[in-house]
C-alpha cells in the first residue's frame, strides 16, 4: 500500500466548509418555512409552469452549446466524416 493521498489536501479543508454551508442552508430553509408556512398556500399550481420552463431552459442551453460545438467542428459528426475505412490495415 502506498501512503499517498488519493485526493488533494485542500479537500480536507473544503469538505467541512461545504458541510457547514449545507447545514446553514437547511437552517435558513427551516426558518423560512416556519415564517411563511401559515399563509403561503400550495405550490402545486405553479409547479407545472416551473418544470416546463426548466425543461425549456435546459433544452435551449443544450441546443446553444451543441450549435457552438458544431460551428467549431468539435462534434462527433465532423470526426466521423473524416474516417477512411480500411486505411489502418496491416496486410
Amino acid at each position: 500500500m502506498r501512503s499517498e493521498f488519493r485526493f488533494p489536501r485542500s479537500t480536507v479543508f473544503l469538505m467541512p466548509i461545504i458541510f457547514v454551508g449545507v447545514i446553514l442552508a437547511m437552517e435558513k430553509a427551516n426558518t423560512i418555512q416556519v415564517k411563511y408556512a401559515a399563509g403561503a398556500g400550495s405550490i402545486w399550481p405553479s409547479l407545472p409552469w416551473f418544470l416546463g420552463l426548466a425543461l425549456l431552459f435546459t433544452c435551449t442551453t443544450v441546443m446553444v452549446i451543441w450549435g457552438i460545438l458544431f460551428a467549431l467542428g468539435r462534434t462527433g459528426v465532423h470526426r466521423l466524416a473524416n474516417i477512411q475505412p480500411g486505411t489502418n490495415r496491416t496486410d
